[in-house]
């Protein structure tokens, strides 16, 4: 995400993302999603509304997929 996005080192942990940008009510296409342990980019929403996580780190390569968003912060970056 730090490459794709820009920061520095201190973004290499996941929870400092999410304080970056600005909160969001929800999420959108766009957003950057931040778990405690996780941080990836929504890329679109399946036909059944799950949304379409991109990240990194996720099974050892970059992945794009669809994942639960629950509990999860919303950043517009």
């Amino acid at each position: 995400m730090r490459t794709q996005l820009g920061g520095g080192p201190e973004y290499n942990l996941a929870r400092n993302w999410a304080n970056r940008g600005r909160s969001l009510n929800g999420p959108r296409v766009g957003a950057v999603v931040v778990w405690p342990h996780h941080v990836g980019l929504i890329t679109g929403k399946t036909k059944d509304g799950q949304w379409i996580v991109r990240s990194g780190n996720d099974g050892g390569r970059v992945r794009e997929r669809p994942r639960s968003v629950a509990g999860a912060v919303f950043r517009k970056v």
